[in-house]
């Protein structure tokens, strides 16, 4: 919008500098007007692509809220587990690691709902085998 403001700008003062009787033989005052107007035509196109992709991010962002609220979920049940042994003590910086480790192994999949299916059961089998290896045989 800075570059269409300045150009806009440029060709104002370029108007209103020109000579009324002569102004359409000022070929450098033509050439801006064309500057500007591809530029703003140019502008105009980004803006609609990124009205699309802001569209498209904010629908893909609710399909894998789910996998998110699950993983918060299983997140602050870990640190819960200290309430039964001061030993199971999980730091947020392990629990991303083997969470992260779970969606590089969830296999890819074209429908969205699907993969989040998958993420989720991945997720639940990482995070349970990561915290079973953990526990005391009288806590299993």
């Amino acid at each position: 919008m800075i570059t269409l403001d300045g150009l806009e700008t440029a060709l104002l003062q370029s108007l209103s500098e020109a000579d009324p009787s002569t102004i359409l033989q000022n070929f450098a005052l033509i050439e801006q007007l064309e500057t500007t107007k591809k530029t703003a035509q140019d502008i105009s196109e980004q803006q609609a692509v990124a009205k699309d992709t802001e569209i498209k991010i904010n629908i893909l962002r609710e399909v894998y809220r789910r996998v998110a609220a699950e993983g918060a979920m299983f997140y602050f049940l870990l640190i819960q587990l200290c309430i039964i042994d001061k030993m199971y003590q999980y730091s947020l910086e392990s629990f991303t690691t083997f969470f992260f480790k779970a969606i590089e192994k969830t296999e890819l999949d074209e429908d969205d709902e699907i993969r989040v299916v998958n993420l989720r059961s991945t997720i639940r089998m990482t995070i349970y085998q990561w915290v079973s290896r953990g526990l005391f045989e009288k806590h299993k």
